[in-house]
């Protein structure tokens, strides 16, 4: 017997994102996994102003757009007042690994129990398609970087994965959205993240490998593609960190 898809009750209304963008992929699955694991009606979400501002506007639970960078942070303040809450932060990888890195890491550091969902589209989207220091490949063109990034101009990208696996956290992990198989995987990622959280185990983060076909300038299929054929070099899929840790927050 066929299954029937049906649109998540967390999602009220259409959202105005490009084109082919992979947050409404990911929007989609963490409505579902909010519904699978009971917890929608003590969901807090906290965006950032920049492409993953539309959530607030379509997701029906509770939420904030935090500073510029900052949603770490503003997730850290609503967790330590509502501790029963469930509390995610949506966001980018200029928002995350950029400008609030250093929100972030504290986070990371003090193993707040909350989780976190960075968006890894390699490019400042919303304000105009600038290059990212953290995540823009070596030769990508974007408007900042014409020529492609140079990285004797602007260094190499990293694996922030890498460096916050370090910390005693309990979980990390990147997924990506490019084929059917792959976006399950996320989704199980995304769920466990809620999980460890429900289960006061402290920070998860969750990386999500994603097009951006308006800035890339590429058709919706062909940014798929870049993310199988060239991201995927530079930003493996796997579970770095998995360990349950009791949370400090």
């Amino acid at each position: 017997m066929a299954a029937t898809m049906k649109k998540p009750k967390m999602i009220n209304q259409q959202v105005g994102w490009c084109p082919g963008c992979g947050h409404g992929i990911i929007q989609r699955l963490i409505a579902e996994c909010c519904e699978e694991l009971d917890l929608a009606e003590r969901t807090i979400q906290v965006v950032d102003i920049a492409c993953a501002y539309w959530s607030i506007d379509t997701l029906n639970c509770d939420g904030i757009a935090g500073p510029h960078g900052r949603c770490a942070a503003v997730a850290t303040g609503i967790k330590k007042v509502y501790p029963d809450s469930n509390v995610y932060v949506h966001a980018g990888d200029g928002c995350s690994y950029v400008i609030g890195l250093a929100e972030t890491c504290y986070a990371a550091q003090r193993n707040v129990p909350i989780t976190m969902i960075v968006v890894n589209n390699g490019i400042f989207g919303m304000t105009g398609g600038q290059m990212c220091p953290a995540t823009t490949l070596v030769g990508d063109k974007t408007v900042s970087s014409k020529k492609g990034r140079d990285s004797h101009v602007a260094g190499e990208p990293f694996d922030m994965l890498n460096i916050i696996k370090n910390y005693d956290i309990a979980y990390a992990a990147r997924g990506a959205l490019y084929d059917p198989k792959h976006i399950n995987a996320t989704k199980k990622m995304l769920k466990k993240g809620f999980e460890n959280q429900r289960d006061k185990k402290g920070f998860s983060i969750i990386e999500i490998l994603s097009p951006c076909p308006t800035n890339w300038k590429m058709s919706p299929v062909d940014a798929m593609e870049k993310i199988k054929n060239e991201n995927e070099k530079v930003y493996p899929i796997k579970v770095y960190v998995d360990n349950g840790g009791e949370a400090n927050g």
